[in-house]
């Protein structure tokens, strides 16, 4: 915290590339599916807001870690993420060991690319994979087959990135669970430094929520997620990868830290369409943003690529809204995010106690002082959980 009772100044960066072959049937994320044109002028507007805000001052202290997400970011190529990354360089600095995230698929993966993102700096890979099951990959309406992904993950294995993630999708209709558990196998063959493991989402709006909804196939029963959850848990434990999420596991030192500053809530800068941030008031001065007394301001762009660059060709850096947080929004923010940890949070409220407390008696949570952290049982239900602690 600052002097003026703030958050204190940001350390990380998420930039969003938003540009896709295709939308996946699950998605319903900020990405745009186009050509080449609107790329090049996405990345101009980019850059001019990368400018405002190194310029600004919003950045006060060293980056710890930045985060290339989307989208797909690797489908920009590695020309353009080399002049993307030469830029963060230049308007911001960089803390020894600063962790540099990209998110990749595996159709944009080749042993050259690979060694090119390493060269430009890139510490952190995290490949798309989600199925090694051929026809699930077809269901989820992927781009890859799972020869391919796994040759992605050889290649960026060799390539001189530090270390390299996975993620995996779990419950899925169509993919029984020895196809699951085949799959997280031929991944740990690797020797992953990172694996994200989560359950499909069904999100409203998306052609997979709208299968389930019209019966052409059946959503993946309770029992069976959870055997798929509790398996793969199993699997990568044995595997060395320990579980400090509830959905991601690592190897030692092997952790994101850059999303563990959002868990931990942490402040940080977000630039491009679609994306978040979250700032304290200092750094919401240095941007503009109304701070008016709050303990911390959450900022978004606008959605729409297209939208984004015709406003930051205004003179905008593209931000769209802002809210402000106060003592007690910020306290039963960082305890739902802090209990997908499994280090837990510590929880200053008393009234957030007392319901974290009632939720113990159940065996869902364990209650130490002030620290509160998930049972594995609580881990399988947090948001139930989170609905419990919004209502107190």
């Amino acid at each position: 915290m600052t002097a003026d009772g703030f958050p204190g100044p940001p350390r990380s960066l998420y930039v969003h590339l938003p540009f896709c072959r295709r939308r996946c049937a699950y998605c319903d994320f900020a990405i745009a599916v186009s050509g080449p044109g609107l790329q090049d002028r996405y990345m101009g507007a980019l850059l001019e807001e990368l400018v405002f805000v190194a310029h600004s001052g919003a950045a006060a202290e060293p980056l710890e870690t930045v985060h290339l997400g989307g989208g797909t970011p690797s489908l920009l190529g590695p020309a353009r993420l080399a002049r993307l990354m030469e830029a963060v360089a230049a308007g911001f600095s960089l803390a020894a060991g600063c962790e540099v995230t990209l998110e990749a698929n595996p159709e944009e993966v080749s042993p050259a690319a690979a060694r090119e993102w390493a060269r430009m700096g890139v510490t952190r890979a995290s490949l798309g994979i989600q199925s090694l099951w051929d026809p699930t990959l077809r269901w989820l309406g992927r781009g890859h087959d799972a020869a391919l992904a796994l040759n992605a993950l050889g290649w960026l294995r060799e390539s001189g990135i530090p270390q390299v993630s996975c993620d995996l999708m779990f419950a899925i209709p169509g993919q029984s669970t020895p196809a699951f558990l085949s799959g997280l196998d031929q991944v740990l063959q690797f020797q992953p430094d990172h694996l994200s493991c989560y359950e499909l989402t069904l999100e409203p709006g998306t052609t997979t929520r709208r299968l389930v909804d019209s019966g052409r196939c059946r959503q993946v029963a309770e029992a069976v997620a959870l055997e798929q959850l509790r398996s793969a848990r199993a699997r990568l434990e044995a595997a060395g990868l320990t579980r400090y999420e509830v959905s991601n596991y690592s190897r030692p030192g092997c952790q994101s830290r850059h999303n563990l500053n959002y868990w931990k809530g942490g402040t940080y800068l977000a630039l491009g369409a679609g994306s978040h941030g979250f700032l304290g008031g200092l750094a919401a001065g240095a941007l503009g943003l109304p701070v008016e007394g709050a303990r911390g301001v959450r900022y978004w762009h606008y959605r729409d690529a297209a939208t984004y660059v015709r406003v930051v060709g205004q003179g905008s850096p593209g931000i769209r809204a802002s809210e402000q947080l106060d003592d007690s929004q910020l306290s039963l923010e960082r305890l739902a995010l802090g209990l997908r940890l499994t280090q837990g949070v510590e929880v200053g409220e008393e009234r957030l106690l007392a319901v974290s407390r009632r939720l113990a008696a159940h065996g869902w949570l364990e209650v130490e002082g002030e620290r509160v952290r998930a049972t594995p049982e609580g881990m399988e239900i947090l948001d139930r959980i989170t609905l419990e602690l919004a209502a107190a």
